[in-house]
């Protein structure tokens, strides 16, 4: 092949970190390399022994013949496949010399996928594996183009690493993105709104019931220029001192970070917030994100339970608290368990502790709010 410059491979190498961090570009970075080996046709590809571990990135995609991969063409791509497993990670070999060229030409796959797509010579490397399923990269010459040469094959040789890396870089970021998703889905499924905000309430996410009480127009609190704020002035002081002490606070996030206040003044509907850093420890140079977890007050069913459950009460502490979310007084709850009210208040120190509460009234909020029940679909 022509000698290639430093510049024509390094633009190769730029393309292939963008399409590294960005998968909508690993088609342009198969192209990149398509040009750097004057080929027909280039791919990165994933295979393995189920079409479910196919994916691919390549140039020139001809939809039809691509379809015919995973339809009737799926057991031959299989069989040719298993040819592969054994040749090592970054050695660079060339489809005849693996599957004979009289051999390779009487397949499906070169007549009926190959040649249409003027794949007459093709050379490549496994990038990496998993099991049985792997990585690799393709680059094809076309019927009029010369066969692939030493210096190709050096060439392809000497960018494995980078190849590899890419691959790796896109494994690792495609898991990250399931597991991203599928946190979402389950944070969606809850009847609780669940909001990060940055320390100037910028909102970062909000999952679908946050959605829905931030869009209420009787709500305690709403958006403004895409920041969370309370519709009351003096609640919104306080919301805000809250986000404040998270965001500078430190320690676990879980445990006595957390404070919570109840927003209600002259709204319809009010709401019970607990506000916590997001994650600790925050890397050096980084501005911690806050969780905010919303509740509307509605009465919880079976309050004993979900009191003894989340708040770690033990059953009498848990039907005293019950008693005083149902609206009794701390006189009538001390009356309704039959004990002294000096009894009643030594129960209520203990159920404050456990609750990070300090007041009667954020306590009863903060148990009319505590189950926790799935959204309806």
């Amino acid at each position: 092949m022509p000698a290639q410059n430093l510049d024509t491979v390094m633009t190769a190498v730029d393309q292939l970190l963008t399409g590294a961090m960005d998968e909508a570009q690993m088609p342009a970075a198969a192209e990149a390399l398509r040009r750097l080996f004057n080929g027909s046709k280039a791919c990165f590809a994933g295979f393995g022994p189920h079409p479910d571990d196919w994916v691919s990135y390549a140039t020139h995609v001809d939809e039809t013949l691509q379809a015919r991969c995973f339809g009737d063409l799926a057991r031959d791509f299989i069989e040719m496949g298993f040819a592969l497993r054994n040749i090592p990670l970054g050695q660079v070999y060339q489809d005849h010399e693996v599957h004979g060229r009289e051999r390779l030409q009487h397949s499906r796959v070169w007549q009926e996928w190959m040649q249409p797509q003027d794949m007459y010579g093709g050379m490549a490397c496994r990038l990496a594996e998993n099991g049985e399923a792997f990585w690799f990269f393709d680059v094809q010459r076309g019927r009029q183009q010369e066969t692939f040469d030493r210096d190709d094959i050096a060439l392809l040789a000497k960018l494995y690493p980078v190849l590899r890396r890419i691959v790796e870089v896109r494994r690792h970021l495609g898991r990250i993105a399931i597991q991203r998703d599928e946190a979402r889905s389950a944070l969606d499924a809850l009847a609780m709104g669940i909001v990060i905000v940055d320390q100037d309430l910028r909102i970062v996410y909000a999952n679908e019931e946050a959605d829905e009480i931030l869009a209420d127009p009787d709500g305690a609190l709403s958006l403004r220029q895409g920041r969370v704020f309370a519709r009351q002035p003096t609640e919104q002081r306080l919301f805000r001192q809250l986000v404040e002490a998270a965001a500078h606070g430190g320690g676990d996030p879980l445990a006595h970070q957390r404070s919570s206040m109840i927003l209600s003044s002259g709204c319809a509907h009010s709401l019970s917030a607990c506000v916590m850093p997001a994650a600790s420890p925050v890397p050096a140079g980084s501005h911690r994100k806050i969780m905010i977890a919303l509740r509307r007050l509605d009465a919880a069913t079976d309050m004993v339970t979900c009191a003894r459950q989340l708040f770690d009460l033990t059953e009498t502490e848990a039907k005293f608290a019950s008693a005083l979310a149902s609206g009794l007084s701390l006189t009538e709850a001390a009356e309704a368990q039959g004990v002294r009210i000096s009894t009643a208040r030594t129960h209520l120190a203990r159920i404050f502790q456990k609750t990070h509460t300090r007041q009667q009234s954020q306590l009863v909020s903060l148990l009319r709010s505590a189950a926790l029940p799935f959204r309806g679909r």
